[in-house]
């Protein structure tokens, strides 16, 4: 099981090493005139800026709730790892068990998998 959470955390590791080696050979992406890569830059925009407006809160909330949103991922990332850990010590089927298990692998990944892939990168 623990092999199973670390391949876990560098699936996107490996994907992203992929990705790299393809654009390596294949030069990538690359725009042909200056207005395609202003269009390509502002298509990038675009996507940042609607990211940004699903997190804002549109007005002034407390702070407390401020800190709960932004944290919010993480709690239940980890109350997914607790739960999916506990079904190990608890009288449950195998199969509960494996699901549990694999709940907490992907929870892990979320928290942990691209804070080694950032590592790896430097």
């Amino acid at each position: 099981m623990i092999l199973e959470t670390i391949i876990g955390a560098l699936v996107p590791v490996g994907i992203d090493g992929i990705k790299s080696l393809i654009g390596m050979f294949t030069g990538g992406v690359k725009p042909i005139s200056v207005d395609e890569q202003i269009k390509l830059d502002q298509n990038e925009i675009s996507k940042l800026q609607a990211i940004a407006a699903l997190d804002n809160p549109y007005g002034t909330p407390s702070q407390w709730v401020i800190d709960l949103r932004a944290s919010s991922r993480y709690l239940g990332a980890l109350f997914v790892i607790v739960v999916g850990i506990g079904t190990l010590f608890l009288s449950v089927t195998p199969e509960i068990q494996r699901i549990g298990v694999e709940a907490a692998n992907i929870a892990f990944g979320f928290l942990f998998g691209t804070r080694i892939m950032a590592n790896l990168k430097k």
